[in-house]
């Protein structure tokens, strides 16, 4: 009876061994990223296996661009196998943590500071990107920043995401207006605002010009579209209530709801009620998204019979464009750095974010040279839909999440206070000028506090 409980352990022993070496879970050394002078890399010798860690938004879509990616580097790197490892985006922070995650693996801007400088858990890229001779400036600087701490690149970008207007092309006409260039101002979105508002006769409103989400990445082009300096890295302060351009862009946020020009997510009472008429679909002309949401979008206008198109952000006083991007970190204890590494890095080359992105479940490709072949222009045709306001301005890209730009303790402030500053002032509980001090002094107290990493 021992023998069989022994021989029971040692088969499931071995069978650990093999999968693990199959599926290249990682408990090697860490991986800081730095080579050898004179380190050497040939495709030939480049093998093993390595397994990608991801998460699919689209369904069997996405698994065609993963697919499609991995293709095009086995053209490099023939002798490396490529294992795909689909996990729910749930379940990406408790497998980093226990090493339980791919040689590269998926992440959004927003955790490029958790998993790089809290946990070490990947390593940056940078020396790799030297010896393989890759031209970054191919990559807007915006987007390659996001990937970035301290000046090294740990996540590599897979796909571009641009703040646009999702529009009712149908209400536009309907109000004798045309469809707004890609290159309109903020002075003419606010004056198609104002002739878009429909009143009745209660005060309500029953169609109103734009809406905004009360997530901090939909709302930070208010912070920085006037040109402040929300944050002082070097001093370790942000300035949202001290900085006067900051705060106006917050003043234009606030006039524009209390005006009925724009309306915005939470709100309660009474000008909750003056809002609450409006057709969440179709009501609010002008509704902030992205491309992932462009699909969804138009079927549903067009059940409805409503023509539908995206609009370009309008460019304010001071031009900023905000967006995201999500894209892989290749993990620090991988046990194959060299296949990893250049597996994630092909997505620096115009020939790999093309592979990703030309089919519905990738998204705008991050080179220049990729979004002008036009690969992603999917699935409606380009004199139905308006794909350039996607890409319009892709020099005056900035990340709009608050976690790229501060410390998380400093950022779950911000997340915390932000999202109802405009319905507390309006419900007369806190002026917003009063939260946006409140919430400078608190972040600055506690960004005080913090060590450097």
């Amino acid at each position: 009876m021992l023998f069989k409980k022994s021989l029971k352990w040692i088969i499931l022993a071995v069978v650990t061994c093999l999968a693990v070496t199959f599926l290249g879970c990682n408990q090697g050394k860490i991986n800081t990223g730095d080579l050898d002078p004179g380190y050497q890399l040939d495709p030939e010798t480049v093998t093993g296996r390595i397994k990608v860690t991801t998460y699919l938004r689209s369904g069997d879509q996405s698994e065609i661009a993963l697919d499609k990616w991995i293709q095009t580097y086995n053209k490099y790197y023939p002798n490396v196998t490529v294992k795909t490892d689909i996990i729910a985006w749930s379940a990406f922070a408790t497998q980093v943590a226990s090493g339980d995650i791919g040689d590269v693996y998926y992440t959004a801007e927003v955790d490029v500071y958790n998993y790089a400088v809290k946990n070490k858990a990947a390593m940056y890229l940078d020396s790799y990107i030297d010896l393989l001779n890759i031209d970054t400036s191919q990559i807007y600087t915006g987007l390659y920043d996001l990937g970035c701490y301290n000046g090294l690149l740990y996540m590599v970008p897979s796909d571009l995401s641009q703040n646009v207007f999702f529009t009712n092309v149908s209400a536009l006409q309907e109000a004798g207006l045309s469809r707004p260039e890609n290159d309109w101002k903020w002075d003419d979105f606010r004056d198609y605002c104002k002739r878009l508002r429909r009143t009745n006769e209660d005060g309500t409103y029953s169609q109103v010009g734009a809406f905004f989400s009360t997530e901090v990445c939909m709302l930070y082009h208010f912070f920085v579209g006037w040109g402040g300096n929300w944050v002082d890295k070097v001093n370790k302060k942000v300035n949202f209530f001290s900085d006067e351009k900051v705060l106006r862009g917050f003043d234009e946020l606030i006039n524009m709801v209390s005006e009925g020009d724009a309306g915005i997510g939470g709100l309660t009472g009474a000008m909750g009620a003056k809002f609450a008429g409006v057709d969440n679909t179709t009501g609010y002309v002008f509704k902030l998204s992205t491309y992932i949401n462009r699909i969804a979008a138009y079927e549903a206008f067009k059940k409805l019979g409503i023509k539908f198109d995206v609009s370009a952000m309008p460019e304010m006083p001071a031009h900023f464009i905000t967006g995201g991007a999500t894209g892989y970190l290749v993990y620090s204890k991988t046990r194959n750095p060299d296949a990893a590494a250049t597996f994630a890095l092909t997505l620096l080359s115009d020939e790999g974010q093309i592979a990703f992105n030309q089919i519905v479940g990738g998204g705008i490709p991050c080179t220049k040279k990729a979004i002008a072949d036009g690969a992603w222009r999917v699935p409606y045709p380009e004199e139905e839909f308006n794909y350039d306001a996607f890409v319009c301005y892709p020099e005056a890209f900035t990340a709009s999440w608050s976690e790229c730009f501060v410390p998380p303790e400093i950022a779950s402030q911000i997340n915390k206070v932000i999202p109802g500053l405009v319905d507390a002032h309006f419900s007369n509980k806190k002026d917003y000028k009063d939260s946006l001090s409140d919430l400078e002094q608190t972040c600055n107290e506690i960004w005080a506090t913090l060590f450097d990493e």
